[in-house]
């Protein structure tokens, strides 16, 4: 409000100024003499600079005036004025035109509408008024002014359209946070202070805010190879947690496995004590190879999937490289179109390109970790099983009276090694 402020110090000063000469010449004695009726060339002077002097204050006050007025009509079109808003526009207008000599009642009333918005901006009022909602309809509704700066009507945020003249309901309302403040500043009592988000552009920010995309926009943006780089994600995910669960149960089924003395087929290491149990002879040959087949077959099985998880994690930052280029592809296009000068244009190829990219990572990152936990979960119980078979052929000699196996001529043996070690 600086042009408010300056028009009323100018209304004030140059107000005197004029009415100066007038009041110079009512204070003339009425009596006319000859040498009135007949001024001298230095009264005449005298009275004609009188006369300029003030030509050139009315002229100052009049300029001020327009001057003020243009300032001002931004100020009316963008927020919706207190009091009668066609009234005070009509009023500017007026007062901006050139052509137009201002009277004394139109600045008076100019003087008392600045006073009202300087009023109405620092305080809040709740007045019932027509809102535009986001299908079209017109509701009634009790709307709380906050100041000058922002509309709130059943705890959701509305902003001002110049064009139309009306307040409108956000299509999108920002945070919960933010909605639950305004609700709670409607409750509360004149008298009671309270917290409420204010937006001091007038609803411009506002509704710069809200268009920012959500979760949801943003993978749309991605296209086509976004959605299959999420499905592989997806993919991976529940294949790790049933990888997860297996070895779990694996792992559970081995403890109890070592606090039995028969052993039961439904864990790895009874598996292989049974398979131990069963192979013919007590030469230590025969028991080794029984021992690396059970072996073998238990690491095929506690490695199953961890391949395809590698694949996938080297799959997904590639087909972000691929939407990437797409994205750039779909840019360049838009520009041999319709040239660079609208950047709304090229917005949808490079959200595309920068979107695919960044979900092409974030997919990778995850099931790179999710595969070295795997791997290192299924490393574990290998080792647990090859230390346990590996104690059950030893006690198996020792009671059948044989020569212990040659531990060094196991570990050259051609046979792939366990997990444990092939990792």
């Amino acid at each position: 409000m600086n042009a408010a402020q300056r028009l009323a110090a100018g209304l004030v000063c140059l107000l005197g100024t004029v009415a100066a000469p007038d009041h110079a010449m009512a204070a003339d004695p009425p009596t006319a003499t000859p040498e009135s009726r007949n001024p001298r060339p230095a009264q005449l002077q005298e009275l004609d600079a009188k006369l300029a002097a003030a030509r050139e204050a009315v002229e100052a006050l009049l300029l001020q005036v327009r001057e003020s007025a243009t300032a001002l009509q931004p100020f009316y079109r963008e927020r919706p004025p207190a009091g009668d808003a066609a009234a005070q526009r009509a009023l500017l207008e007026a007062l901006a035109d050139p052509t137009h000599v201002p009277s004394a009642d139109e600045l008076s009333r100019l003087f008392i509408n600045l006073q009202l918005q300087l009023d109405a901006l620092g305080s809040t009022s709740i007045d019932r008024e027509p809102v535009y909602r986001p299908d079209g309809r017109v509701v009634e509704r009790d709307v709380l002014h906050i100041g000058g700066f922002g509309w709130v009507a059943d705890g959701r945020y509305l902003v001002y359209q110049p064009e139309a003249d009306k307040l409108v309901e956000l299509t999108r309302q920002p945070a919960a946070g933010l909605l639950a403040l305004a609700s709670q500043y409607m409750s509360t009592s004149s008298e009671s202070l309270a917290a409420v988000a204010v937006d001091p552009s007038g609803g411009q920010t506002l509704q710069l805010v809200v268009q920012i995309p959500n979760l949801g926009e943003r993978i749309r943006q991605g296209g086509p190879v976004g959605y299959l780089i999420l499905a592989l994600g997806l993919t991976a995910l529940a294949l790790s947690g049933y990888r997860f669960s297996k070895l779990h149960r694996d792992e559970q089924g081995i403890r109890r496995q070592l606090n039995r003395a028969e052993p039961r087929p439904d864990n790895p290491l009874g598996r292989i004590l049974t398979r131990l149990k069963e192979a013919p002879g007590t030469d230590a040959e025969t028991l080794n190879l029984a021992a690396d087949q059970a072996l073998l077959t238990e690491q095929e099985r506690l490695e199953r999937s961890l391949p395809m998880l590698r694949l996938l994690a080297a799959i997904a930052p590639m087909l972000g490289l691929l939407g990437t280029v797409s994205g750039m592809i779909a840019t360049f296009q838009a520009i041999a179109l319709h040239g660079s000068g609208d950047p709304k244009l090229m917005s949808a190829g490079i959200s595309e390109a920068l979107v695919t990219t960044v979900e092409g990572l974030v997919t990778a990152i995850p099931i790179l970790l999710l595969h070295s936990l795997l791997v290192s979960k299924s490393a574990r119980l290998a080792s647990l099983l090859e230390a346990q078979s590996a104690a059950t052929i030893a006690r198996r000699l020792d009671a059948a009276g044989a020569e212990p196996p040659d531990r060094t001529a196991h570990a050259r043996s051609p046979l792939p090694q366990p997990l444990g070690r092939a990792i």
